[in-house]
């Protein structure tokens, strides 16, 4: 079995676990700093709208109404958007 850690070891355990996560907050903080923001137009549309459009495209490539290029294309399209929204909710 180890021994116990002293007070100080504790102490000092607990400044390294806040240290790193310091540094890891200021890590993301430089990445997100350093994304080119994309400029994608949202046109006022809500979530909701988002998922219920990319819910006809999953309808429209079943019934075979668009080819699954068009269907990955305005997917994509629609996951850029809502990750735009969720930016700036953040």
């Amino acid at each position: 079995m180890s021994k116990p850690r002293t007070t100080a070891g504790k102490r000092n355990v607990q400044q390294h676990k806040r240290e790193r996560a310091k540094a890891k907050e200021e890590r993301r903080a430089a990445r997100r700093a350093e994304e080119p923001e994309t400029d994608i137009p949202v046109g006022g549309a809500t979530e909701s709208e988002l998922i219920e459009e990319l819910a006809a495209l999953h309808r429209g490539v079943e019934a075979a109404t668009m080819t699954p290029e068009e269907f990955e294309t305005r997917r994509e399209q629609i996951r850029l958007q809502l990750e735009q929204i969720e930016r700036r909710r953040s």
